[in-house]
């Protein structure tokens, strides 16, 4: 029972891993779509909303690659117990490469959290800002 738990633990932390993997490709296309004419200087935006987006994407990157490197922290205390553990007489060796292929998963999906956090973020605002918005006209 445990290790049908472990598996389908892995088989969550692989779903969710591949869910992110697969929306930063779409979401940076968009955010890129939107700020190329603000880099090739067409852009018809404010100067400084331009000078704002500017500074955005120079800072968000720096921020979101030390977010995942601080959420790796657990990582080695993590890995510490699992070989801990498996020191134990009786352990089974499944149940010690699925917790390891879990902690691992685990450690990947919050590394990369923060950027995909920060590149759907980006695409989700830009696009909302490329609608045209519309007022509703009085009957």
């Amino acid at each position: 029972a445990r290790l049908s738990r472990s598996g389908r633990q892995v088989a969550r932390e692989t779903a969710r891993l591949g869910a992110i993997s697969a929306a930063m490709p779409a979401a940076s296309a968009v955010t890129l779509a939107h700020r190329l004419p603000i880099l090739a200087g067409v852009s018809s935006a404010s100067a400084l909303w331009q000078a704002a987006e500017l500074w955005r994407m120079t800072l968000e990157k720096p921020v979101a690659f030390w977010q995942g490197w601080l959420a790796l922290g657990p990582l080695p205390w993590q890995l510490w117990s699992i070989w801990a553990a498996a020191l134990a007489p009786g352990r089974r060796q499944p149940a010690l490469a699925l917790r390891l292929t879990e902690a691992g998963l685990g450690a990947m999906r919050r590394s990369v959290g923060p950027g995909h956090a920060r590149a759907v973020g980006n695409a989700r605002r830009l696009a909302r800002r490329a609608k045209p918005r519309t007022r509703r006209s009085q009957p």
